[in-house]
């Protein structure tokens, strides 16, 4: 007996996949806000663990390839090496707000992208004795991926790199996956 196979689920992805007018934003002119949630921690050293971060983007495409991006966001660290047995390990906790430009080729569903620009952290270490704060300058670049799933809606994943100033190891490594809203 010859099993049939149902092509209604391939019929269904083949037109979810195909190619669709140019979405909004990358439109010259569009506007695109992202929301995001992930992990940060260091890339080459041990001093602090990865915890959780958090962001939001407003984006303005100035041209079919590229675009400017306003970020901000709050990422922090937790200590793993203690600093002294008083002191114990020092957490690092910030808030950042940066500006990028964004490098956008045109494809119709998947979005690839690329990104650099400058920034401002306000870096807090803690330990049990001790809390420093100070506001550091730094550079950031990254890549990352947007699957257009509706017209007005992407699923976004990034990776972004933050070198800072500070006392801070860099660079600082961001993981994170959320959402794109056109409009």
């Amino acid at each position: 007996m010859k099993q049939v196979v149902p092509t209604a689920p391939f019929a269904l992805l083949a037109l979810l996949l195909a190619p669709l007018p140019a979405m909004a934003s990358t439109q010259p002119g569009g506007y695109s806000f992202t929301a995001s949630i992930g992990e940060s921690g260091p890339k080459s050293d041990s001093t602090y663990r990865s915890d959780q971060t958090i962001s939001f983007a407003l984006q303005y495409q100035k041209s079919g390839y590229a675009a400017y991006r306003a970020t901000a966001g709050l990422l922090s660290m937790s200590g793993r090496e203690s600093i002294s047995p008083a002191a114990g390990t020092r957490d690092a906790d910030a808030f950042f707000v940066t500006g990028d430009l964004v490098f956008t080729p045109r494809f119709r569903v998947m979005h690839p992208f690329a990104e650099a620009g400058i920034g401002f952290y306000d870096l807090r270490l803690t330990d049990s004795k001790n809390t420093q704060n100070g506001i550091e300058i730094g550079i950031n670049w990254g890549f990352g991926l947007d699957a257009q799933i509706l017209r007005w809606f992407a699923v976004h994943g990034e990776i972004a790199y933050h070198y800072l100033t500070g006392d801070i190891s860099s660079p600082i490594q961001i993981i994170a996956i959320g959402g794109r809203f056109d409009f």
